[in-house]
């Protein structure tokens, strides 16, 4: 069972924990890692290896060679070029992965989407087609208030939520432009401005299912945006306590000490939630727009918890009034300062230098809560560059080399070669429906991302930051798939702008100086690294390619290079 089934089985059977148990964290250093080791030790990234992990850290895709060589020419050239990562629409994309493994609301599950009902016509529009639209809200969302330098607090106070022609029709919100286009849009009715707080799809993903009584929820806004989790105290169930009994466990997490000490702060939490509806499973749904709040729920507390809605002691009205006292939360700067560092660092944040968090928060909110501008101070950072650490010991707690998510694969490869590695086999269904086309490393029912370390934001809710065999199985079959396709792509283009990889030669070429040239771009571009066609980088990589041209080919020759260098560890990590 994963550990969010587990949250979701606890706080159903009201779990308890000791009363001495803190109700309120202080807002002291979070998390607690080690202090930051000396820096004596310490070896850093050069200029141009750190251009390299920031441009993948933020955009997904690796430098240009132009990059590449300005930032050889000169290292202080490198917060210039990040500034442009930052304004680039590939951050946005990238903004929306790191929230997802805090919020976790991509979960493809068989009754995440509503049934092939009108409006939609399952001829023509497919459960994938609706999926990325409907799970991507509070993501978009998300996006939108970083992409335009807005406070980041904004999150969670917005008066609208983001939408497509899809979303717009499920939920009944205004649209006016084309059907992919998404726009800002206000929320129809009376649930209040609370940001991703007030948007259907937070609510359809934690789902509050019999006694839960909307803790599961309470749990997953406490755990994403104040890095609270009431899981994480210790429990100590009363066994006296008859769990099968709902109006017992009512009055055990009221009355008894051993319940009450973590009840007293997460069952006022849940009650500011009340409004939205337990589930919209598809097996319901008979007609749109869903209603996902209805009013006369709100107070549904009264006769569940018997706690009227509170935020840690205090009492803002309505979601709207919880959403300002979370971005007033110390603990929210803090927390959104821990997820930026921690993912784009692949480090734990239970491992992240507590040093380092309490700068981040603090400059992230002098900067007025600018989130563009926080992923700027970690990856110019010195945690983020470090490469290694000659202290044997301090070694063993250094992650100096990052692997590619599955996201960060698609994106790269997509870069290099064009490829849009996908897969639709006409067949599969879900809710009812057509399941439709699916990219690969980005898809869970049809594709590739969990085997190769990503979530799947239900089951897998952590990522996997090695390389295990189903991780090297499917980069693997994405080098093959890449190098295949774009030399096929390149050997029909016009001319050499025209082609993505093959500027120098063609995959028909084996002229030794037009290869040598060619490789040292290659190398340049898949490993980030500057080499000259002489060097004995190329040379290794000429002998592979003149022992498989002899045999074969130049084409072939081309294509087994390729597909080596994309599988090549130096592409894989950065």
């Amino acid at each position: 069972m994963s550990r969010h089934s587990w949250l979701a089985l606890a706080l159903t059977l009201g779990a308890c924990t000791d009363a001495s148990t803190p109700a309120t964290p202080d807002a002291g250093p979070l998390p607690d890692g080690p202090p930051t080791p000396p820096v004596t030790t310490r070896v850093y990234l050069t200029p141009t290896q750190h251009l390299a992990r920031a441009s993948l850290a933020l955009r997904g895709v690796r430098p240009s060679v132009e990059e590449l060589e300005a930032v050889a020419a000169d290292p202080e050239a490198l917060p210039g070029l990040i500034d442009g990562f930052l304004n680039d629409e590939r951050f946005a994309r990238t903004i929306e992965d790191l929230h997802n493994e805090s919020l976790l609301v991509r979960a493809e599950v068989a009754n995440y989407v509503p049934a092939a009902k009108a409006p939609f016509d399952p001829a023509t529009v497919t459960a994938r087609d609706m999926s990325k639209s409907i799970l991507e809200e509070p993501l978009r969302l998300i996006s939108h208030v970083v992409m335009a330098d807005r406070p980041y607090t904004e999150i969670v106070t917005a008066n609208y939520t983001m939408a497509d022609q899809t979303v717009a029709t499920v939920w009944g919100l205004p649209h006016v432009g084309a059907p992919d286009v998404w726009e800002e849009t206000p929320i129809p009715d009376a649930r209040g401005a609370a940001g991703i707080l007030s948007t259907a799809q937070f609510y359809n993903r934690w789902r509050s299912a019999g006694a839960n009584y909307n803790r599961g929820r309470a749990n997953a806004i406490s755990r994403s945006l104040l890095c609270f989790d009431f899981l994480d105290s210790d429990i100590h169930l009363d066994t006296s306590i008859d769990l099968s009994d709902t109006e017992a466990v009512s009055q055990a997490v009221v009355e008894n000490v051993s319940c009450a000490g973590c009840h007293q702060a997460l069952d006022p939490l849940a009650s500011y939630v009340n409004g939205f509806r337990n589930s919209l499973s598809s097996n319901i749904i008979e007609a749109y727009p869903l209603q996902p709040w209805l009013p006369n729920l709100v107070n549904r507390w009264m006769v569940t918890t018997k706690r009227p809605p509170g935020y840690f002691g205090q009492a803002p009205a309505g979601l709207a009034g919880l959403g300002q006292a979370i971005a007033e939360d110390p603990r929210f700067a803090k927390c959104a300062a821990t997820h930026f560092a921690s993912y784009l660092s692949e480090v734990p944040a239970s491992d992240l230098p507590r040093d380092w968090v309490a700068r981040l928060q603090q400059d992230f909110v002098a900067t007025n809560f600018n989130a563009k501008q926080l992923a700027k101070a970690v990856v110019l950072s010195d945690e983020f560059r470090v490469a290694h650490d000659t202290d044997a010991l301090v070694a063993e707690t250094v992650v100096g080399l990052l692997k590619l998510r599955p996201e960060q694969l698609d994106s790269s490869l997509a870069d290099l070669t064009g490829i849009d590695w996908h897969f639709d086999d006409g067949t599969t269904r879900l809710a009812g429906m057509k399941y439709g086309d699916s990219k690969l490393m980005r898809g869970d029912i049809i594709g590739y991302r969990v085997l190769a370390g990503g979530i799947d934001s239900f089951f897998v809710t952590e990522p996997s930051h090695t390389m295990n065999a189903t991780a090297r199985l499917v980069t693997r079959r994405a080098a093959e798939a890449a190098a295949g396709w774009v030399v096929v792509q390149d050997e029909r283009a016009p001319d050499a702008a025209s082609r993505r990889l093959f500027k120098y030669a063609t995959p028909a070429d084996a002229d030794e100086t037009l290869v040598r040239a060619q490789l040292a771009y290659l190398h340049a571009r898949i490993y980030s690294e500057l080499v000259a066609p002489d060097s004995t980088e190329v040379d290794e990589l000429y002998a592979l390619f003149s022992a498989v041209a002899t045999a074969t080919n130049p084409r072939r020759a081309w294509l087994l290079t390729l597909t080596a260098m994309f599988s090549d560890s130096r592409h894989l990590f950065y």
